[in-house]
């Protein structure tokens, strides 16, 4: 596993998955690389999942926040990120089996709320289709 700092229109081989560098999300894991964010590569498929959801329960947690720096806009160091995300992996290590169930909770409830957004994206349309036509 490496994470090093993203740069804009560089192309990754393998398994990696992106990590918020700024603001008060910073931590958050994304699928989608951003300005602000750094490249975490993975050495497989197993372990850029077991990352990503290491960094999403950090993140939800608010480990990242007593690290973040900056007046205007926070911001947290590689350095620092490095070092919580080790710690956390090594501390889930010894407790695999509740790790992994953990993992596949979180995949389904990701899942559900993915069809709960297209659901209220449909009823936003719904609401606003009636509307149209009512006042056509």
């Amino acid at each position: 596993m490496k994470i090093k700092t993203h740069q804009i229109n560089k192309e990754y081989t393998g398994e990696y998955f992106f990590i918020l560098s700024k603001g008060n999300n910073a931590g958050k894991p994304l699928a989608q690389p951003c300005a602000n964010c750094f490249v975490l590569l993975a050495d497989d498929a197993r372990q850029k999942e077991d990352l990503f959801w290491l960094c999403f329960g950090l993140w939800q947690g608010g480990f990242f926040l007593p690290f973040l720096c900056g007046s205007v806009i926070p911001f947290i160091h590689l350095g620092d990120l490095r070092k919580i995300i080790s710690q956390a992996g090594e501390k889930v290590a010894q407790k695999p089996e509740p790790f992994a169930q953990a993992v596949q909770l979180l995949n389904r409830l990701s899942a559900h709320q993915e069809n709960i957004k297209a659901q209220l994206k449909l009823i936003q349309e719904a609401k606003r289709a009636l509307m149209h036509k009512l006042l056509k």
